[in-house]
């Protein structure tokens, strides 16, 4: 079970999430969350994952994209190595293979 809240401020919003970022609700959230995230009156969008005990792939896409439109992950004990090669992958430039 997941559990989202949400705490709107005129220049930031924050996520926090508590529980799996996992199956159903994980896959809803990849398909939801622009509509928070990509408000034009927002400055800033701050994923808190804190309270996340376990993330599939599925939320991993979800935290892969919004890290890529600019929200920033406040990673727990359970997040951080997912957060950390999130950031490394966004960081890096993309390989490019040269043709034979």
């Amino acid at each position: 079970m997941l559990m989202i809240t949400v705490e709107a401020e005129s220049s930031r919003v924050t996520i926090r999430l508590d529980g799996r970022l996992a199956g159903p609700e994980a896959r809803e959230l990849v398909g939801g969350w622009r509509s928070t995230a990509l408000d034009p009156l927002r400055q800033c969008v701050v994923l808190d994952l804190a309270g996340v005990t376990a993330v599939d792939g599925s939320g991993r896409e979800f935290l892969t994209q919004i890290h890529r439109h600019g929200a920033t992950l406040m990673a727990g004990l359970s997040t951080a190595d997912v957060v950390t090669d999130i950031r490394r992958s966004l960081a890096s430039p993309p390989s490019r293979t040269q043709p034979l």
